[in-house]
């Protein structure tokens, strides 16, 4: 067992921008680049993943981890995208729809007062005025002062609950700026004067697919592929792969999950580790229904499948079709889980006929030609009301040699940009031995 001076765990975005800044080797479990933020290409009929789309034009686009989109503006990490690839913008088309009364609200709900009934949307925004959310220590406290029980009661509440698969209730209010409050904006609204606001109202996305970005961004030697990470020994600076190899480090960059990362180092925190939920992500292709949105995505409240997200990828744009295949529709459903309980095999089906059955129903979508399961294993982080525990897990990793980067290894929810300028930057100091 060699010693390497340092290494980066993971080949997602921000493991492949810390690569390019740093020249460093990566190890990544899958056999592929991207992480999550991938595209394939599926043909109806067909088992088949593949990487690149077909010389026929026959295939849907899908993506593993659902409607990965590029909001944000930091320039320097733009400029790397496009090296990589052609990048188009989008202006956001984002709706709330509510089953029962097949109502589509624009999004931000609060924003859109005027699309509800006038009782109600009276009595919502008399509560939004009234609203004083600094003492809430919880999501869901945070979510009833801000924006008052009527809304809480019609959206926020039953879409948190499916949203953070139960924990809403438990977790401290986070990510404030995805639901926005302007009072003057509220009142505008409440006047049907649309109001657009958040932090993603524009987004890019690569012309050829998140895989063509990645593929071009590993480029060359850097990457090991199929080295699944199984321990971390932190006193011996030693970590080993599920193939039975190891390998000795001086410095370690790791992006993987830090729950993860702190479970296998076997940390111990004054606190209880901070939890997170896991997504199975619905793949569709289908005729389009009579009813099918025209919305980017729409987030639903209540439904009987238990999914919070309806996303239309050929909404954003048409090359997600099969050549030729205008009537079609290529969509995603997202389904929140606790923290690694993939359900079987054949759960996934049942819940799958369910999920077509219920889409059907709202004539979104006709006859499916083809269901593409994907599990995101841990998709989103949260945290404990008054927890130092990421913190304290960060600064224990440090110690050690073992320093954190992106989305999911530093634990906070932030886009693809971010998590590349995190990835990049880590590099960058790796390079100039700050670490």
């Amino acid at each position: 067992m060699g010693v390497a001076e340092t290494l980066i765990l993971g080949a997602g975005v921000s493991g492949l921008a810390a690569v390019r800044s740093s020249g460093c080797i990566a190890l990544e479990a899958e056999p592929y680049p991207g992480g999550i933020c991938r595209s394939y290409y599926q043909k109806p009929g067909s088992i088949d993943r593949l990487p690149e789309p077909p010389e026929d034009g026959g295939a849907y686009r899908f993506e593993v981890g659902g409607g990965h989109w590029i909001f944000g503006s930091d320039p320097g990490m733009l400029r790397l995208l496009r090296d990589s690839a052609a990048l188009d913008q989008y202006e956001r088309k984002a709706a709330v729809y509510f089953p029962g009364e097949q109502r589509m609200v624009p999004f931000p709900l609060q924003y859109h007062l005027s699309y509800l009934d006038p009782g109600v949307a009276e009595r919502a925004q008399e509560e939004i005025k009234r609203g004083a959310s600094s003492g809430a220590k919880t999501m869901a406290e945070w979510l009833e002062a801000t924006f008052g029980p009527t809304l809480t009661r019609l959206f926020f509440g039953p879409f948190h609950e499916r949203y953070t698969s139960g924990l809403w209730t438990r977790i401290a209010p986070q990510d404030g700026y995805k639901t926005p409050i302007d009072l003057a904006r509220v009142e505008l609204g409440f006047r049907g004067e649309d109001q657009t606001a958040g932090y993603n109202t524009t987004f890019h996305y690569p012309r050829h697919g998140l895989q063509g970005v990645a593929d071009r961004m590993a480029g060359g030697e850097w990457i090991e592929f199929g080295k699944r990470l199984t321990s971390l020994n932190l006193g011996r600076s030693e970590i080993e792969f599920a193939d039975g190899q190891g390998a000795r480090y001086q410095t370690l960059l790791s992006t993987l999950p830090l729950n993860r990362m702190a479970r296998m180092a076997g940390l111990e925190t004054e606190h209880e580790p901070a939890p997170s939920t896991s997504v199975l992500v619905l793949n569709l292709g289908a005729r389009k229904g009579p009813c099918c949105p025209e919305m980017h995505w729409v987030y639903v409240p209540e439904s009987l499948s238990g999914f919070y997200r309806v996303g239309f990828y050929s909404n954003v744009d048409a090359h997600f079709l099969p050549r030729g295949s205008a009537d079609r529709v290529s969509l995603y459903v997202e389904r929140s889980y606790p923290d690694g309980q993939r359900p079987a095999e054949e759960k996934i089906r049942e819940y799958a006929a369910s999920v077509v059955k219920e889409l059907q129903s709202w004539r979104f979508i006709g006859e499916v030609e083809l269901i593409s399961p994907t599990w995101v294993d841990v998709a989103y982080t949260w945290e404990l009301p008054g927890s130092n525990w990421r913190a304290q897990a960060l600064a224990a990793l440090e110690q050690k040699g073992v320093h954190m980067a992106g989305r999911y290894g530093c634990w906070r929810f932030q886009g693809i940009l971010e998590s590349m300028r995190d990835g990049f930057n880590a590099g960058m100091a790796l390079r100039a031995g700050g670490m």
